[in-house]
């Protein structure tokens, strides 16, 4: 069987990168698909237009911005088989579509479903009818504990799965697939068989949940890791740094990377090479590689390439009127749907200490920013009381 992925000219904003280019759990998008299909069996094939394609035995067509588990292409051919005929993959409206933000996704939206960037071709005497293919990729739900006056009576339940597509058209799209990939491995827990949970269990020598989760990690080579930091259901990659009373919890964290002492990373992705000083913390937020922080928290995020946040900087993800965060896409404000969502720095933006960043904005490339100049002391007397005294300048 073949796959033909289709070559689109898409760009995410702010980074002017491909979609193919992206990283999830730092890997390119392209690559993930790449090694899914070759799991699968499947020949790869790369065309610029479906129209192009003269093949007479089955196939699938795949855009080239499209983010799925192995899970759930296996189990859409093998239902599309069945039917004997076209089909396109298809998913109800639902906890899923919205927190992987398919509000600023490019598929084709329905009233009660919406079609994405996956087909299934028969072969050629079975090509006369077409219909959906109705996935459903909410496996289990871990409920986010946010207070009522927050959110009202709307209940913030997260799905964990690894039963996941997501077309990669915008940066709040790219930090879902970084949180679905993460989320992922409690799904698979969940689903393992008996034994492999027996296994686990006595390698834990307890029946704690926690300490179950711990005789999951894995830990790269040459690795200074110091013995009071705690690392729960994490990939940690070869030559990294941890100091002393640092926490790391369902994380990945690159090769060469630097964490400092009493350090709090969940749900995060942490790229190659990136720098974290002591005291500072990470929620729900992706960082490229050679990024830089010493803020104290960053919520819901995506930092590029080669950024770097100082300490006092606040990314806010929660509006005080209550209402869902809303993002710029193709030029246009979209609304997410989603109350808690961070910004997203573009590569090499820098942002000083003090600077506030709103819910939902991404900062284009290379840009520096400071607080406004009234905020910042540059200049100074040596002695205000003193006669004679002088004025001290600094460039």
């Amino acid at each position: 069987m073949k796959a033909y992925i289709i070559e689109s000219t898409k760009k995410i904003e702010p980074f002017g990168d491909h979609p193919h280019d992206c990283l999830i759990a730092n890997m390119k998008l392209g690559k993930i698909q790449e090694n899914i299909l070759r799991k699968l069996d499947i020949d790869l094939r790369t065309i610029s237009s479906p129209s192009l394609i003269n093949d007479p035995q089955e196939y699938i067509t795949i855009e080239d911005s499209l983010f799925f588990t192995r899970k759930f292409l296996k189990e859409f051919i093998e239902r599309s088989r069945v039917r004997k005929c076209r089909t396109v993959c298809a998913v109800k409206y639902g906890p899923f579509t919205k927190h992987s933000v398919v509000a600023t996704q490019n598929v084709t939206r329905h009233p009660d479903k919406v079609e994405y960037g996956l087909c299934y071709v028969p072969s050629r005497k079975f090509r006369n009818d077409s219909v959906d293919i109705m996935m459903k990729p909410e496996q289990f739900y871990e409920r986010f504990p946010v207070p009522e006056h927050m959110v009202g009576d709307e209940r913030y339940d997260v799905p964990v799965t690894d039963f996941a597509i997501i077309q990669i058209d915008h940066w709040a799209n790219l930090w879902a697939a970084n949180m679905s990939t993460l989320l992922a491995k409690i799904a698979r827990l969940k689903n393992a068989f008996i034994l492999r949970k027996l296994c686990l269990v006595l390698r834990a020598r307890s029946l704690n949940k926690w300490k179950i989760l711990r005789k999951t990690n894995k830990i790269g080579k040459k690795c200074d890791i110091h013995p009071t930091a705690y690392i729960e259901g994490s990939t940690i990659g070869d030559n990294v740094t941890i100091g002393a009373g640092t926490v790391i919890r369902l994380s990945v964290v690159g090769d060469g990377t630097s964490i400092g002492s009493n350090v709090n990373i969940e749900c995060s992705v942490v790229g190659e090479g990136c720098a974290i000083d002591s005291a500072s913390g990470l929620l729900g937020t992706v960082l490229y590689p050679g990024a830089a922080t010493s803020a104290s928290i960053i919520y819901v995020s995506v930092l590029g390439r080669n950024t770097f946040v100082a300490e006092g900087v606040s990314l806010a993800d929660f509006r005080f009127d209550g209402k869902p965060v809303s993002v710029i896409k193709d030029g246009k404000l979209v609304n997410t749907n989603i109350r808690g969502l961070g910004s997203c720095l573009g590569h090499g933006v820098y942002l000083g200490a003090g600077c506030v960043v709103a819910p939902g904005r991404s900062i284009p490339n290379k840009l520096r920013l400071t607080p406004d100049e009234k905020r910042i002391i540059r200049n100074f007397y040596s002695d205000g009381t003193a006669p004679g005294h002088r004025k001290i300048d600094y460039p």
